[in-house]
């Protein structure tokens, strides 16, 4: 189990470090070649569309990674639900785009809209497969059409910026992207449909998965509701400079703390009825994911001034404050994401609904207040209200398993700590060499000082968890035992073999 972890978090984490650096270096061509307006569009455009994109598989693919047996007939029926679920999706955002043009006084999304809904068609068919990969923990192939799709995504969007394209390099960017993952997907797994469907068949897991779409509601409304606000009461473009402050903000999560999820769901469905497996298991990718990423959203929060200045240049200097707010918030974010497919994995449907209700109560008045004060004053709701929720969701969530709260905090220790090492030597740094300092020299010696800084501490006071890591990357090396795959089950006779049309 831990080799086919160590496994697939080393093929995903591959693809999305290839595919990073090209789009990094192309996005930050593309923010120069755009104007705030242009993301400040496309943020609206998404909020909706983003919405609509929680239903577009009714939680059906979290039913099917978690269920341990799962028969042909059923998972035929699954496909053919999330098909008509994408295709009644398309029709509904096409015939609401007015509406949404309407509530930001935007004429010029309702072509964005419509033609970004056009992705729930190609979702339909490619995300099934999507998920029948993850279960199987082909992450190798998972990894692979990811990669095919930022890359024709990222190459589309420089292009169409580059002709003079404007927000559109964006959206059709953005249908480049998902199109080609989920052509890929289907590809490795490919989609077979039979004729007959059985509603009776899936009837377990549609209540199941209605649970997970309703709690994921509520999260995007939680989550998002500062976007809407900022749109409707700040205007576009400072939803332009809140939206890249974010998108930064959220960069370590989107690209490692997501792929590190995708691997923790399926392990910790193979592992659902050890409670006592589970929680070393649970606590141990916690640890690993506080040790990497406290130290980068600290470290984006130090250099956010000088790196906005040198890459983006100064036109941009309005992020910064909110980046720096968002990057601590997103500390407690990285590990709090882990807690969904822990309850997921245990059937707890109930107690993700009450998170999501917990944070759709709050959230969204925080960042109406907040937003009276700026874009800067939406990130301060966020810095104060979220740990507040962080300390009541988590604890509800890891009692599943019989784990205490303050066990789970001795794990994010030294994470913890050595961030704050960094921050002390790198602002001393500062003060006492770097006064003078330009704008590179600053980011160059901040950046490797707090590097040092955190590396030096881990060695010093956390050997132990250094030596663990190394042992993990040393059993990536090492022969994996495959777990079976999905358990398709074909009258009186069980196979374990992967449900890929074969």
């Amino acid at each position: 189990m831990r080799n086919q972890v160590i496994k697939g978090v080393f093929w995903l984490a591959s693809a999305k470090a290839i595919g990073q650096v090209l789009t990094w270096i192309i996005s930050i061509v593309v923010v120069r070649l755009l104007s705030p307006q242009d993301y400040g569009l496309m943020g609206m455009a998404i909020l909706f569309t983003g919405f609509l994109l929680l239903f577009n598989e009714l939680g059906l693919g979290s039913a099917i990674i978690q269920r341990q047996d799962l028969q042909k007939d059923q998972l035929s029926s699954l496909r053919w639900v999330v098909f008509v679920a994408n295709v009644a999706l398309f029709l509904a955002i096409a015939a609401i785009a007015p509406w949404v043009a309407a509530y930001f006084n935007e004429p010029r999304l309702v072509s964005i809209v419509r033609a970004l809904g056009t992705s729930f068609v190609v979702n339909g068919i490619g995300l099934p497969s999507a998920y029948l990969l993850q279960r199987n923990m082909e992450f190798k192939k998972k990894a692979s059409a990811e990669l095919f799709g930022s890359l024709v995504g990222a190459v589309t969007t420089l292009v169409l910026a580059v002709m003079g394209y404007g927000v559109w390099s964006l959206v059709l960017g953005s249908l480049a992207l998902n199109a080609g993952s989920n052509i890929a997907y289907c590809v490795f797994a490919p989609p077979i449909l039979s004729h007959a469907f059985s509603y009776r068949r899936i009837q377990d897991f549609v209540g199941f998965g209605f649970k997970v779409a309703v709690s994921r509601v509520l999260w995007y409304v939680a989550s998002n509701a500062d976007f809407m606000i900022i749109g409707r009461v700040l205007g576009t473009v400072q939803l332009g400079f809140y939206s890249l402050a974010f998108q930064f903000s959220s960069l370590p999560l989107d690209k490692l703390v997501t792929l590190i999820t995708q691997v923790a769901y399926p392990s910790f469905s193979a592992m659902q009825n050890d409670d006592k497996r589970l929680q070393a298991s649970y606590l141990e990718i916690t640890s690993a994911v506080a040790l990497i990423t406290f130290p980068i959203f600290i470290g984006l929060a130090l250099v956010a001034h000088d790196a906005i200045e040198v890459f983006l240049t100064s036109r941009w200097l309005p992020v910064v404050v909110p980046m720096q707010l968002l990057c601590v918030v997103s500390c407690l974010r990285a590990v709090e994401n882990l807690n969904a497919p822990l309850l997921v994995a245990k059937g707890q449907g109930g107690l993700l609904l009450r998170n999501g209700f917990a944070q759709a109560a709050v959230m969204p008045a925080t960042f109406y207040i907040g937003a009276q004060y700026g874009i800067a004053g939406v990130a301060w709701g966020w810095l104060i209200v979220r740990p507040v929720l962080f300390v009541i969701m988590t604890t509800w969530s890891i009692r599943v398993v019989g784990l205490s709260f303050w066990k789970y905090l001795g794990g994010l220790k030294h994470a913890t700590v050595g961030s704050l090492a960094m921050v002390v030597a790198v602002l001393l740094c500062r003060t006492l060499f770097l006064a003078m300092a330009s704008p590179r020299v600053d980011l160059a010696v901040s950046s490797i000082v707090g590097v040092l800084v955190y590396a030096i501490y881990n060695l010093v006071f956390n050997h132990d968890d250094v030596q663990r890591a190394l042992s993990l990357v040393r059993a990536r090396r090492a022969p994996a035992v495959p777990l079976a795959p999905v358990r398709v089950i074909d009258g009186k006779t069980e196979t374990n073999v992967a449900f890929s049309g074969r």
